[in-house]
């Protein structure tokens, strides 16, 4: 089992816990449904290459077992509605490097339109903005899997 590699970062940081908090509210309302959230925080898990996310989202999601299992191969899979499909793209678009340059072009937007309000693909922003966040403290601080952040770094 790892330990975490520093104690709470808001002790040393405290803007750090007023951003968590903020950030944890971008999906307050449920403009996005929950199971799409978790969804889009699984793949962007398994991108980074965060055990501990990825872990906690498999722990939280309230989901059919093959969707939860296909979702790193959503793409072919015929377990998802089209707004999950849109917005595991823009998720994948946006936290993977494109050697192209450009991460989400005009007609991945367009495509996600089709599917998503302009409402939900803002809070879907918000959402990918909020695994931004926590990624680094996931895969720098290296907190114990199956460990939430709360109960770890107590300090």
């Amino acid at each position: 089992m790892t330990s975490p590699r520093f104690e709470n970062p808001a002790q040393h940081n405290p803007v750090v816990g007023e951003i968590a908090a903020a950030v944890n509210k971008v999906n307050a309302e449920g403009v996005l449904p929950e199971r799409l959230v978790g969804l889009v925080m699984l793949r962007v898990g398994q991108l980074l290459g965060s055990s501990y996310f990825t872990d906690r989202q498999l722990k939280s999601l309230d989901d059919a077992p093959e969707r939860v299992g296909a979702v790193a191969t959503w793409r072919t899979s015929p377990h998802f509605t089209d707004a999950e499909r849109a917005a595991l793209a823009l998720a994948e678009a946006v936290h993977t490097p494109n050697p192209t340059g450009e991460r989400v072009s005009d007609a991945l937007y367009e495509d996600a339109a089709k599917h998503l309000s302009e409402r939900e693909i803002v809070v879907l922003t918000g959402v990918l903005g909020q695994i931004g966040f926590f990624m680094p403290l996931a895969l720098i601080g290296n907190p114990k899997v199956g460990v939430s952040f709360a109960e770890q770094w107590t300090k």
